[in-house]
């Protein structure tokens, strides 16, 4: 096998499930507010993260280390950042921003990270994403012992139902649910592992800003959200809502340098007059009530940007199942 630093891995993916359900072959994860990370962990203790763009965040991250005590092997987990015991957007986004190693240290004291680890693809020459997901839950628990910033996700069995119910009662973001034979796809998304959130969920192309009033005039009003059908891009909505105005003039900073012509083939029916148009770059994930029958949002408001993402992935979706 090539040297783990050198590898480009895509994880496996959930596929939305609509309702939470009761099962004796799934067991039920939390579904973490956080970045998905792969772990490269060599026998001298080096360690890279990989995001799902095949990114190396590892820089980002200085104060999450993992002891493996010289095993050589490849986790697989989210990093998130924990306030007043919950997973922050806000503090992961304070992360994920930061630039320069004098602001990602100073973050990383302010907001430190912690590694949910859930799976393990790879220990010591042996590739064990063929082995069912129970085989390698159990190598798991062998493998990696927790500390306060690195730590195993629990697992529930059988009770989807009532563990969903409790997700949202903390006003957590919902459950995974993960069928115990499943093999390791890698870069696959299969049903056998399922996401059920609380509300439906898109991930959209940021292709432009409208123009703010009042408070929001040096800012902007809403995100003008596109995604991809066929060869072009099509216009499906604005979240105007779920931002800080810390959030705003972050957006602002990095839609400017992205200006560009419109996205659309066709100027889109808004009200609002549009401020910028932008370059397909950004991805936000936007939380909505329904798709309607011509195909836009309703009642899009905006959860946080995904970094983690590219605009390529954002698609139409076809089915109530695709969303």
């Amino acid at each position: 096998m090539a040297d783990l630093f050198d590898l480009k891995i895509r994880p496996m993916l959930a596929t939305v499930q609509p309702e939470p359900f009761d099962s004796e072959d799934h067991v039920f994860e939390l579904k973490w507010d956080g970045t998905r990370a792969l772990a490269f962990l060599s026998p001298d203790g080096r360690l890279k993260f990989q995001n799902r763009r095949l990114y190396d965040i590892t820089h980002r991250y200085p104060d999450l280390a993992i002891d493996l005590r010289g095993r050589k092997a490849i986790l697989d987990g989210e990093i998130v950042i924990m306030v007043d015991g919950k997973p922050s957007f806000m503090g992961l986004q304070h992360r994920e921003h930061a630039s320069s190693e004098f602001t990602i240290r100073l973050r990383a004291k302010e907001l430190p990270a912690t590694y949910v680890v859930f799976d393990v693809l790879y220990l010591d020459g042996k590739d064990l994403t063929s082995l069912p997901l129970m085989e390698r839950k159990a190598i798991l628990q062998d493998l990696v012992h927790p500390t306060d910033r690195v730590v195993l996700s629990d697992v529930v069995e059988r009770e989807g139902r009532a563990y969903f119910r409790a997700v949202l009662e903390r006003g957590l973001e919902g459950v995974i649910a993960k069928r115990k034979a499943s093999r390791y796809a890698l870069g696959r998304r299969t049903r056998d592992w399922l996401k059920i959130k609380k509300r439906e969920t898109i991930d959209a192309i940021v292709c432009g800003l409208t123009e703010g009033e009042g408070v929001r005039e040096d800012t902007f009003g809403s995100l003008i959200l596109g995604v991809h059908d066929g060869a072009a891009i099509r216009y499906i909505g604005r979240a105007g809502t779920g931002f800080s105005d810390a959030v705003r003039r972050e957006i602002l900073g990095m839609a400017v340098p992205l200006q560009d012509k419109r996205p659309f083939p066709e100027e889109p029916n808004m009200t609002e007059p549009v401020k910028i148009w932008m370059r397909p770059s950004l991805v936000a994930e936007v939380h909505y009530l329904e798709l309607t029958d011509d195909g836009f949002l309703r009642a899009p408001s905006f959860h946080r940007l995904r970094l983690d993402k590219r605009p390529e992935e954002c698609v139409f979706p076809r089915h109530a199942s695709d969303l």
